[in-house]
């Protein structure tokens, strides 16, 4: 029945690519209109605006923290990097850095924002009492500190291409560590300022009086937390949003298909991993039979719907490093023979979340292994259980989709026997040793070929499962402007001082 249903979309895919593109909406026309209201529905409740905190970094919230932190850096088209509060960050060596900020720049109370603060701010979430992911990113650097009011030096244990990209997110989103607003809140540096906030409800924002940089359009963003995707697309049918977080395949369609803004970016790849320490996957002849015997192309046609690509490995195909991984075909019959040499029947659990797409492709993931004579059962967990046995380690195959993988610097770096990432206990030394030589060459060339290797050894190994990239992003009406390209990038960066309505 897969198999037939697979085909089907499959057609309806390569049909639709055939004809002519729709044109995509671009918005009101004319200069851009100041003043206004603009309410964004984001995907989940922001319970703390410290940028500290992981889930103001989630690509869906991050919008909000870009509101109030402007970064030192943001990603821009093909995976370049545009500088916002920094003029920029340099190395000869890749091991010594200095960064150069815009001079003048204050946070929100108008006290000022030197680049002290900024060594500051990085010293409070380098802590790992801060709990912030990027601790283990901060932690490479050994020494630090301001040269004058808007250069600040950086040391490095070793050398790495990728540490300016580390302050596109909670590392470039500087608050102050000396006040706080009146309400307790963070003070950061962004084009607005928070006015309120109901728990549990919405966020609201102000444009912030001491902005050094071009003042946002709107006067005011209003943030609704609507978990439940499908009624907060239907927020922004009926009017009482004009912006939405969308992530599923269908809800992109629909947009498109009803003449909305949509800007979206193949920033989610879709993964398993797979925990290498034990049975049955400490045998790279399981994984490999398991590989091979699920069709990414099915997937991507029927729980995709045919929106976004199937994922070669852990370097996206957008990103500049993208070099052709070969990865696998399809090949049950390979599966079979792989399964024969192990002589013994193979059987595992595969915790997954309960949203619909992970079920489904969850479903799909089951039929193609029994296809082939694995049993595979299906383990639905709550998100937070989800998270306690990824960073445990508490599983046999555990469902990913990530973000991650935009980063192909840092998110190569999880495949090193000893990173935190490596959730799976991967132990390949050969390719933490590649990792290291690609992020200390100062030859652009040559840490694109290694990185290659890199990609080439982990999809042989196996290790993590790939499944597909898919898009996600922001749904608007038409009276929105200021909505940008993202079809080039591998980050979704929405920025809200950019963004304006003709109403």
């Amino acid at each position: 029945m897969l198999r037939r249903l697979a085909a089907s979309a499959l057609a309806a895919v390569t049909l639709t690519a055939c004809g002519a593109p729709a044109a995509a909406p671009s918005g009101p026309s004319g200069p851009p209109v100041p003043g206004g209201t603009i309410t964004i529905g984001i995907n989940s409740e922001v319970s703390t605006l410290d940028p500290a905190a992981n889930e103001i970094a989630a690509q869906a919230t991050l919008v909000v923290a870009h509101a109030l932190y402007e970064p030192l850096f943001t990603d821009g088209p093909g995976g370049a990097l545009e500088p916002r509060l920094a003029e920029s960050l340099t190395s000869e060596d890749l091991r010594t850095w200095t960064l150069s900020l815009r001079p003048g720049l204050t946070f929100s109370d108008g006290s000022p924002l030197d680049a002290q603060a900024v060594v500051d701010h990085v010293a409070r979430l380098r802590d790992p009492e801060s709990q912030c992911q990027c601790a283990q990113l901060a932690a490479e650097i050994t020494d630090m500190a301001a040269a004058d009011a808007t250069t600040a030096e950086f040391t490095l244990a070793e050398p790495n291409a990728g540490f300016p990209r580390y302050f596109t997110r909670q590392l470039g989103m500087i608050a102050s560590t000396t006040a706080r607003a009146d309400d307790g809140s963070p003070l950061g540096a962004g084009p607005y300022r928070l006015e309120s906030a109901a728990r549990g409800s919405s966020l609201t924002v102000v444009r912030s009086e001491h902005y050094q940089g071009t003042p946002g359009h709107a006067d005011t963003l209003v943030f609704q937390f609507l978990p439940d995707t499908d009624s907060r697309y239907q927020s922004l049918a009926s009017g009482a949003v004009d912006l939405a977080w969308i992530d599923t395949p269908n809800l992109i369609a629909q947009a498109r298909g009803e003449g909305r803004i949509v800007a979206v970016a193949n920033a989610s790849t879709a993964t398993a991993v797979l925990n290498t320490r034990t049975e049955p996957f400490d045998d790279i002849r399981v994984r490999q039979a398991v590989q091979a015997a699920i069709d990414r192309e099915a997937l991507l046609a029927v729980v995709d719907q045919g929106q976004g690509v199937v994922a070669e490995g852990p370097i996206l195909s957008r990103s500049p490093y993208a070099s052709g991984t070969r990865h696998p075909e399809f090949d049950p019959e390979r599966a079979r023979t792989l399964l024969a040499e192990v002589g013994e029947p193979v059987s595992f659990a595969y915790t997954t979340d309960s949203r619909p797409q992970s079920m489904q492709r969850a479903t799909a993931i089951q039929q193609m292994l029994g296809d082939v004579g694995i049993t595979m059962t299906i383990d639905v967990v709550d998100t937070a259980t989800w998270g306690t046995r990824l960073y445990d380690g508490d599983f046999a195959a555990i469902e990913f989709v990530t973000s991650a993988y935009a980063d192909t610097d840092a998110v190569l770096g999880i495949f090193a026997p000893d990173a935190t990432g490596n959730f799976g206990g991967y132990a390949n030394p050969e390719v933490g040793e590649l990792v290291e030589q690609g992020r200390g060459s100062v030859d652009e060339a040559a840490r694109r070929e290694i990185y290659a290797e890199v990609a080439q050894r982990v999809v042989e190994d196996a290790p993590v499962l790939f499944f597909t990239e898919s898009p996600a992003g922001f749904a608007a009406a038409p009276h929105i402007g200021g909505m940008p390209d993202l079809s080039d990038r591998n980050v979704i960066s929405l920025l809200p001082s950019e963004l304006w309505t003709a109403r």
